[in-house]
């Protein structure tokens, strides 16, 4: 089975990415690149497959689901950058 993570180096999405490789999922991120991702992925890209994209825009999401059984969304933007970008919050979280 081959499982699409959004979010996975949120404080939740970590947590869960490390329960899926424990048990041997095959696992794809979903991540916005950004430079303290780029630093967070290097702990995993020998256990999963990166896929940098904006969950904001539907080409990216189209070609991060190809080949995917399950995905589990925990992209987000949550307080306090929710509350100083609401705009954002909304974008990403309403319609990403």
């Amino acid at each position: 089975m081959k499982i699409l993570l959004t979010g996975a180096f949120g404080i939740v999405g970590r947590e869960v990415l490390n329960h899926l490789i424990d048990r041997n999922y095959d696992v794809r991120i979903f991540e916005i690149i950004n430079s303290d991702n780029k630093v967070k992925s290097r702990n995993y890209k020998d256990n999963v497959e990166l896929f940098w994209g904006d969950i904001r825009n539907k080409d990216d999401v189209i070609r991060a689901v190809e080949g995917i059984d399950v995905v589990i969304h925990l992209a987000a933007i949550i307080p306090p950058l929710a509350d100083k970008k609401p705009d954002l919050a909304y974008e990403v979280n309403v319609g990403g």
